[in-house]
């Protein structure tokens, strides 16, 4: 299902029972408690393997250096890089970067591909390096995304309709806390509404299509399609 920020604040408000509560509480305060929630279930998510076919395959990474790849906008935590040789795609090995100097001069065809990523904070961007140097058009990875950033009123998510029920119960709870209220009967809700997510997602089929991305002329967030 598709739904909006507005939609889910009102929820959230709603679960709250304050709509109307004379303890006013801003849009954009609920906006936060709102992003918040969407973080937790996200995050309750990423944390199972069995939750992979929410993942994004990605292709044709802009290359940055002769190891290194930029990886997309909106990338995570990668799961799995492949690099394709004598067409088949090779699994890659987590490597240290301490080691980056003897990857780079001592690593040849015959071993297994080595990787190593690096996250650059202040710029919140992230790169791959792999050893020996791919070509971008063999390099193909999986990685989780990172939650949207919900800012407008129009901004939306394409979720299971159970993560929109943890929002608005988990928005609801912070809200029941911000004005010092009983929030009992929506901490049970929610620990309800986890344990359904948690079922639905370890019945996931591995086999079910993934979103494949090129990011080589499509850079960036695009939505999920879940």
């Amino acid at each position: 299902m598709q739904i909006t920020l507005s939609e889910l604040r009102e929820g959230t408000r709603q679960r709250a029972d304050m709509t109307f509560d004379s303890d006013a509480i801003d849009d954009l305060e609920v906006n936060g408690y709102v992003q918040d929630a969407w973080e937790e279930v996200h995050e309750l998510v990423t944390a199972n393997d069995e939750a992979r076919r929410f993942t994004i395959n990605a292709t044709k990474l802009p290359p940055i250096g002769d190891h290194s790849f930029q990886l997309p906008e909106d990338y995570d935590r990668l799961v799995s890089l492949h690099v394709l040789r004598n067409n088949a795609y090779i699994p890659g090995l987590p490597a240290d970067p301490s080691r980056y100097a003897e990857l780079a001069d001592n690593w040849d065809d015959y071993n297994a591909p080595r990787y190593f990523v690096r996250e650059n904070p202040s710029t919140g961007t992230a790169s791959v390096f792999v050893f020996p140097a791919p070509t971008t058009d063999t390099l193909a990875l999986t990685y989780w995304p990172r939650p949207k950033q919900l800012s407008l009123d129009s901004d939306y998510l394409g979720i299971p309709r159970s993560w929109a029920e943890f929002i608005q119960v988990a928005g609801g709870i912070r809200l029941l806390d911000r004005v010092e209220r009983d929030a009992s009967a929506l901490l049970l809700a929610k620990q309800q509404i986890q344990k359904r997510i948690i079922k639905s997602v370890q019945a996931s089929d591995f086999n079910s299509p993934r979103m494949i991305r090129d990011v080589s002329y499509r850079y960036g967030y695009g939505g999920y399609r879940w």
